[in-house]
C-alpha cells in the first residue's frame, strides 16, 4: 500500500506538535510551562519514541522493513565513507556558526539561549538521556524526514527540489517547539539556528540515500555533546 499524500503531510507536522503535547504533560507534572522547558530533552526522546512507531507501521503498511534504513550498503561504503567524512568536518560550523550569529545579533551575546536550554535538572534524569536522547534521535529524526518523507515527496512535488527543501525546512523548524517558551525571538532564533545543517543533510541524502546510516551516527553523536551540557550543570 502506497503511504497517502496527507499521512505524509502529516508526519512532517508530527515532531513540531508532539513536542508541544510532550512538554504540555510535564508540565502539569510539575505545575508550571516554565519548570517543563528545562526538560526538554525528555520532551525530545518521547516524542522519538513515538516518531519511531509510527515509522514502522508506516513501512509495514507498504511492505517495507524500517530498519532496512540503516544498513551499510557494501558497494558504496568506500565512497560514503569518505564523503561522510568531508560532512562531519563541515557539520560542526554549520552547527556552531549559525547559533554564534543569530544569538549575538538577537541578544548581543552567546549565553542567553545557553540559560534556556541547559538549566539544572535531577543527576539520574540526566544520565538516563545522555543515552535516551541520541540514540532515540538516531532512529527517529532523519529517517523520519529524509529517510521516508523526502522519497515520497519526490514522486509527487514538482520542481523535484522541493523534495529537499520541504523535509529540510521542517528539519529546522522542529526545533521552535523544543522547547516551546513564550519568546519571539526565542521561537525564531531555534527554528533557524539548524537551517544550514539540515539544508546539508537534505541535499546529502538527496544525492546519495546510501549516507543515511553514517548521518544518522553523527546527528546522534553532536546530541550526545549537548547532553554534556546538562553533565556540567550537575557539576557546578
Amino acid at each position: 500500500m502506497v503511504t497517502g499524500t496527507k499521512t505524509i503531510y502529516s508526519l512532517l507536522f508530527s515532531r513540531l506538535l508532539l513536542f508541544v503535547q510532550f512538554q504540555a504533560l510535564i508540565a502539569l507534572g510539575f505545575g508550571s510551562w516554565h519548570e517543563s522547558e528545562k526538560y526538554w530533552m525528555l520532551t525530545a526522546a518521547l516524542t522519538n519514541i513515538v516518531s519511531i512507531s509510527l515509522l514502522v507501521v508506516l513501512f509495514r503498511q507498504e511492505g517495507l522493513r524500517y530498519f532496512n534504513l540503516f544498513r551499510i550498503d557494501k558497494s558504496k561504503w568506500k565512497k560514503d565513507a569518505i564523503i561522510f567524512s568531508g560532512l562531519a568536518v563541515l557539520s560542526v560550523p554549520l552547527v556552531i556558526v549559525p547559533s554564534f550569529i543569530l544569538s549575538t545579533w538577537f541578544w548581543g551575546n552567546t549565553t542567553y539561549y545557553h540559560q534556556v536550554l541547559f538549566q539544572p535538572i535531577p543527576a539520574y534524569i540526566v544520565w538516563l538521556l545522555f543515552i535516551a536522547f541520541p540514540v532515540s534521535i538516531c532512529f527517529a529524526e532523519l529517517p523520519t524526514y529524509f529517510g521516508f518523507v523526502m522519497p515520497r515527496l519526490g514522486n509527487s512535488l514538482r520542481p523535484k527540489w522541493l523534495a529537499v527543501l520541504v523535509p529540510v525546512f521542517f528539519l529546522a523548524v522542529q526545533h521552535c517547539t523544543l522547547p516551546l517558551v513564550f519568546d519571539v525571538k526565542f521561537t525564531v532564533f531555534r527554528g533557524l539556528m539548524y537551517m544550514p545543517f539540515a539544508l546539508m543533510l537534505g541535499i546529502a541524502l538527496y544525492k546519495r540515500p546510501s549516507l543515511l546510516p553514517y548521518l544518522t551516527v553523527l546527528h546522534g553523536l553532536l546530541d550526545a555533546l549537548a547532553v554534556t551540557m546538562l553533565i556540567m550543570e550537575i557539576k557546578k
